[in-house]
């Protein structure tokens, strides 16, 4: 699943390419997506329809499109890519991949599309992004609103393995198990430490949340298998991942193999010399 680094990714390569478009025509295949739920066309049209582009960025995972008519607000796009999402611009006269779940036609000829072939993805329109749970419960942006201190009195109040506190999404926005696993490698952290017993590390661990992501950023993101950006580019971080997805590998810092283990069903990689509990 695409985390911050590849979404950020997608918004700086969008972002070019929406800013000042205006949305002419709205198409949705019906299907759902994401919890059964299908997307909400009549909300898509009230919030899109004749609206133009004055903003793309994003709040942890979610991408977020501003729009406006006549100089005012008329709304907010947001997109989660789910496990194989894409956001692409093609040429409104291209064939639509059979896997394209919502259309937005530009003027000028091109569209928007909005592609899912496992359909876990979201795509919602509301008057403001606060307006919806799914941005409302969001804790942090791990990026750019992660606070030592704040972070350090969230810690204290969770007795949670601490990488399982970093994957709640209420405590810390956008991060997810590759570049956790990454994290707690950087600040010497073992995964299963309580997260209360973490609180003296606070400072090193959000140091080392900022370091794993910008990384992750500068090398538009981590592709294994389905993530590529809008101009369909896969991202080169894989082999900048220090633990992460190699199992059995010598450890970067003290040569010691790399460990798998499994916590609440998703793989760990961490090195347990580096790592201690």
């Amino acid at each position: 699943m695409p985390e911050l680094p590849e979404v950020e990714t997608v918004v700086r390569t969008l972002r070019p390419q929406l800013m000042g478009r205006t949305i002419r025509a709205i198409w949705a295949s019906g299907l759902p997506l994401r919890m059964r739920r299908r997307v909400d066309s009549a909300a898509l049209r009230d919030h899109c329809l004749g609206a133009t582009v004055r903003a793309v960025y994003r709040r942890a995972k979610y991408i977020l499109i501003d729009l406006e008519r006549r100089g005012r607000s008329s709304g907010t796009l947001v997109v989660h890519l789910g496990m194989t999402g894409r956001l692409r611009v093609d040429r409104a006269r291209a064939a639509r991949d059979k896997h394209t779940h919502v259309a937005w036609t530009l003027l000028g000829g091109d569209e928007l599309r909005f592609v899912d072939a496992r359909r876990f993805g979201l795509v919602l329109a509301a008057g403001h992004e606060r307006s919806l749970s799914e941005i409302r419960q969001l804790g942090p942006d791990a990026y750019d609103a992660l606070v030592a201190r704040e972070l350090d009195l969230s810690l204290t109040k969770s007795a949670a393995p601490i990488k399982s506190f970093l994957l709640d999404q209420r405590r810390i926005a956008g991060l997810g198990n590759i570049y956790a696993c990454e994290a707690l490698f950087r600040a010497g952290i073992h995964p299963r430490m309580p997260a209360c017993r973490a609180r003296g590390r606070a400072a090193l661990l959000a140091a080392a949340i900022r370091e794993t992501l910008e990384i992750g950023i500068s090398n538009a993101g981590t592709s294994f298998r389905d993530f590529v950006d809008v101009n369909g580019e896969a991202g080169t971080n894989l082999d900048a991942l220090l633990v992460y997805g190699r199992e059995g590998e010598p450890c970067a810092s003290c040569g010691r193999p790399i460990r798998r283990i499994v916590q609440a069903g998703r793989s760990t990689f961490f090195c347990a010399r580096c790592q201690k509990r």
